[in-house]
C-alpha cells in the first residue's frame, strides 16, 4: 500500500527512519545502538597484610554473557606464607560466588596474574576480587573489594 503525505510518498512495506524511530510492517520500534558491543573495564583492588592485588573484568552488558577477567596478586612480605587471589561474582539473587583460588608461591616482590572468562547461568550483576594469605590451607587474613 503506498500512502502520500506532505507530497511524499512512502510504501507501508519500506521502512522509514526518523528522530530514532523505525517504521516496518506497520509497527514502531524504538531503533538504539546497541551499548553492549564495546565492554567497558571494571576494577576491584584491595591491600591486606602481606598481600595485594586484583581483579580487571571487560563488562559487556550482558549478565549472561561470557565476561574476560584478569587476576592479579602481588606477596608484599617476607614471611614464608603464600598469597591467593579470587573472582567474586554477585548473581541475581544477591547470593555471592566464590571462584577457585589462584596460589603465588614465589616470594615476596613477586607478582602472578592470571587471564581467564567468567560465566554463570545465574547471570553475573556484580564484580569483586578477595586477596589473602596463607598458612598451608590455612586462611590467615584477607580483604575484599567489588569493582
Amino acid at each position: 500500500m503506498i500512502t502520500k503525505k506532505g507530497g511524499k510518498v512512502f510504501k507501508k512495506s519500506s521502512i522509514v527512519r526518523a528522530s530514532g524511530l523505525v517504521f516496518v510492517s506497520g509497527a514502531l520500534v524504538l531503533a538504539t545502538a546497541n551499548p553492549s558491543s564495546a565492554a567497558t573495564t571494571r576494577t576491584a583492588t584491595c591491600s591486606t597484610t602481606g598481600a595485594s592485588g586484583y581483579s580487571k573484568t571487560a563488562w559487556t552488558g550482558d549478565p549472561y554473557g561470557e565476561q574476560s577477567v584478569t587476576l592479579s596478586v602481588k606477596d608484599t612480605s617476607a614471611d614464608g606464607h603464600h598469597v591467593r587471589v579470587r573472582y567474586l561474582t554477585q548473581q541475581q539473587s544477591g547470593t555471592t560466588r566464590h571462584w577457585p583460588w589462584r596460589s603465588n608461591t614465589e616470594g615476596k616482590g613477586t607478582t602472578s596474574t592470571w587471564s581467564t572468562t567468567a560465566y554463570s547461568t545465574y547471570g553475573i550483576w556484580g564484580f569483586g576480587v578477595e586477596i589473602a594469605r596463607f598458612e598451608g590451607s590455612t586462611l590467615l587474613n584477607s580483604c575484599v573489594d567489588w569493582g
